[in-house]
């Protein structure tokens, strides 16, 4: 292959990419072979094995890309942050959340891919230790948060658990939305449903005589109901 300048093979692998992405997600990657995607990506066979050793190569590429892309939406969700379970901070992290999801579909498409065809082998680190990453991220605002006097801390809640909870949660309610065509699935609106969400995350369910579930009265009320 005739030495080519940086940009044009960094424009020659992105063009090899994002065509590779168009296949697996329409055949998967069992089912797409080097000659689909050097058909859907214009550039002949030969050509394509100058910059790619294997299929495989290619998907961790991609993927590769993403991570680098969607580390820096993920800092611009949590980034802002400063009072970590208060609902307007929240529900401003929810917008974000959404727009993750709705502008990125093809993102979860591959992790879907890599968890049936590959036992989530190339994903399974995004996951791993997900509290604890989140306490890396956030320490000054979890210990600020501890500080609020609120009982639930009393109680022995992790607060990095507590909020990896609620951002998952985001997460997994704008996924069935967009990917799942969950429409509405918690029959109300996105805005009502992110809402519904935070308060049940931040304020519990049981209330009693005007107190939260985290006071006496709500955990008084909620062993006699089940008396």
């Amino acid at each position: 292959m005739p030495k080519l300048r940086l940009h044009e093979v960094e424009r020659n692998q992105m063009k090899i990419e994002d065509a590779a992405l168009r296949v697996f997600t329409r055949l998967g990657f069992h089912g797409t072979s080097v000659r689909d995607i050097a058909k859907e990506s214009g550039v002949s066979i030969g050509n394509l094995y100058n910059y790619y050793s294997t299929k495989e190569e290619i998907f961790e590429s991609i993927i590769a890309r993403y991570e680098t892309h969607m580390e820096k939406l993920r800092r611009k969700a949590l980034g802002p942050i400063t009072g970590l379970f208060e609902p307007t901070e929240l529900e401003r992290m929810a917008h974000v959340i959404r727009e993750i999801v709705y502008d990125n579909p093809d993102y979860w498409r591959l992790m879907y891919i890599d968890i049936t065809e590959f036992g989530n082998k190339h994903f399974a680190g995004t996951f791993r230790s997900l509290a604890r990453n989140m306490r890396e991220r956030l320490g000054e605002q979890l210990e600020a948060s501890t500080r609020n006097g609120k009982a639930v801390w009393n109680r022995g809640v992790d607060p990095a658990l507590a909020f990896t909870a609620i951002y998952l949660q985001l997460f997994t309610y704008f996924l069935v939305e967009k990917l799942f065509g969950g429409k509405e699935h918690l029959g109300m609106s996105d805005d009502r449903a992110v809402a519904q969400l935070i308060k049940i995350a931040t304020e519990g369910i049981w209330h009693s005589g005007g107190k939260s579930a985290h006071g006496k009265s709500g955990r008084s009320s909620s062993k006699r109901s089940k008396q």
